[in-house]
């Protein structure tokens, strides 16, 4: 059975993001049923949401941004997620590795190997370019560690 590592103030983000969620549908007077079929999910998704007991990945959180018309950050910042700017300039995967909130110094530096691994093996395959692929720099990477 697969281990999920729980860090500290889990529960708090998901119930800070929860309540940010429910105020923006209330301001809006939305439904969790009627976000929940804008998304393709279930009420008892979003309610779970609301009520902390879980949270969706960024993707999904980023839309309900989206569907709310909300500014992009407002609920996807507080679960650590930064929404891209796609005026932005781009940064490398690794860079990207290094400033994310969301992963302690071990799964960085796990994960930045990895990445290496499979750099290396697509360029033996003839696939890559030899530069690192970049993704989108994120607006500000406060909280960052």
């Amino acid at each position: 059975m697969p281990v999920t590592k729980v860090r500290e103030g889990d529960g708090d983000r998901r119930l800070n993001f929860g309540r940010l969620l429910s105020s923006a549908l209330k301001a809006r007077d939305m439904k969790q049923e009627e976000l929940a079929g804008m998304l393709g999910t279930t009420q008892s998704s979003v309610s779970g949401w609301i009520h902390g007991k879980y949270e969706p990945v960024a993707a999904t959180v980023f839309c309900v941004e989206r569907c709310l018309g909300l500014d992009p950050g407002s609920l996807s910042r507080p679960l650590g997620y930064l929404p891209v700017d796609p005026m932005s300039s781009t940064v490398d995967v690794e860079t990207a590795i290094t400033q994310s909130a969301q992963l302690d110094d071990d799964e960085k530096a796990a994960l930045a190997a990895m990445y290496r691994v499979l750099v290396r093996r697509s360029l033996r395959r003839g696939r890559g370019s030899g530069t690192p692929s970049p993704v989108a720099r994120p607006r500000s990477i406060a909280g960052s560690r």
